[in-house]
């Protein structure tokens, strides 16, 4: 079987398919990557075969904007309502067109029997459609696209269909989600669960020196960062050194170590990203609510500090605040507050309650099925598909 794989250009919408994008190598299967260089690079570190369409897209261009320097997007415009949140799928429909071509005669060249694209690739369908072949959908996170918005960009895609000579816009012939059920949505499509790996990329594990009880992972993710999260990450710094004791990595590149100061005593800088190679062995991980940290930490049983700046990141939080698994801080008041970050961390750390949550979470997500278990599922849709041709 040979599976297209396609993805907006993004890379943590890329990274939760890799583990059944390897599975399927791992079953004798050939699999291709398609993409922007935001998704190529990536793929073609995970060893993976690509073709690249156009230029990187540099979506964190789309939240810079004319943000003033040293601020926040919270700061500026607080926690967007739902509706917004949800509307985020607009911007990837309206992505969709532009290498959609391009890519539906790769597929055609390459002769795909399956398309595998990540929930906001809404192209991906279509190009299955188009070519008489499945297609399936790879969720990433804890706030899929609801009913109500999959209507509305479907709508918008019409005519696109309509000229490539289909009735309608096609839905995908499976979803998957690795959400757990105390982290899933309610106003999505069902969808048949697989289980989140913690992605590892390249690099060691982080080596733990003190005993376990007291260690904080800080990964606000490079977004965050390079939308001036600089002062954040201070105060958190501040906060954990504040509450003594604690042994702690601070995910950060080099050039935005200077604006954030040294580090209390205890505290440690990295350059390490991956949740697979920092969250292993922490006591508690303060993130944005991106989904790899959310379901990196959620995986690992480990208690969370979301600090949400920007779209569904409020939404993980939500969730894992709703399931007694961690703390979410939704307002700039709230995150620019050092009692309230102070008070956060000392609760997390020595709050029982908090850690009983979080393996119970841990516990719903080892009991879904694996991405091997969904390898057979996957190659049976193109059988079914031969059947009825």
């Amino acid at each position: 079987m040979r599976v297209l794989i396609t993805s907006t250009p993004v890379a943590t919408h890329f990274l939760p398919m890799l583990p059944l994008i390897r599975a399927l190598g791992a079953a004798g299967h050939e699999v291709l990557v398609a993409g922007q260089p935001d998704v190529t690079g990536p793929a073609r570190e995970a060893g993976l075969e690509t073709a690249t369409f156009g230029d990187a897209f540099h979506a964190v261009d789309l939240r810079r904007g004319r943000l003033p320097e040293g601020v926040r997007p919270i700061e500026v415009v607080g926690r967007p309502p739902a509706q917004q949140i949800d509307g985020a799928a607009q911007m990837w429909r309206n992505h969709a067109p532009y290498f959609l071509y391009d890519c539906l005669e790769l597929a055609r060249e390459w002769r795909a029997d399956l398309i595998l694209s990540e929930h906001m690739e809404y192209a991906g369908p279509v190009i299955g459609k188009v070519l008489g072949v499945p297609s399936v959908w790879h969720r990433w996170g804890t706030a899929p696209t609801s009913e109500f918005m999959l209507g509305q960009t479907r709508m918008w895609l019409g005519p696109l269909c309509e000229r490539l000579g289909l009735d309608s816009v096609p839905a995908p012939d499976l979803v998957l989600d690795p959400a757990p059920p105390a982290l899933a949505g309610t106003d999505a499509p069902d969808a048949l669960p697989v289980r989140p790996v913690p992605h590892t990329g390249e690099g060691s594990p982080w080596r733990w020196s003190g005993p376990s009880g007291r260690r904080v992972v800080v990964a606000l993710g490079g977004h965050t960062l390079e939308l001036g999260g600089a002062a954040l990450v201070r105060r958190i710094a501040d906060a954990l050194g504040a509450a003594g004791g604690v042994e702690a990595v601070v995910s950060a590149p080099e050039t935005y170590r200077a604006a954030i100061g040294a580090l209390p005593a205890g505290l440690t800088y990295t350059g390490r990203t991956a949740p697979g190679l920092l969250f292993p062995g922490a006591d508690l991980v303060v993130h944005h609510g991106g989904p790899g940290s959310t379901l990196g930490a959620a995986a690992l049983g480990v208690p969370q500090l979301v600090l949400p700046q920007l779209g569904d990141a409020f939404v993980a939080g939500d969730r894992v605040a709703a399931a007694g698994a961690g703390i979410t801080l939704d307002s700039a008041a709230a995150q620019n507050s050092d009692r309230e970050l102070g008070r956060a961390v000392t609760a997390l750390l020595t709050g029982d309650a908090y850690r009983k949550a979080a393996g119970r979470v841990r516990a719903q997500i080892e009991a879904m099925p694996g991405a091997e278990v969904l390898v057979p599922l996957l190659a049976g849709l193109t059988t079914a598909q031969e059947v009825t041709a």
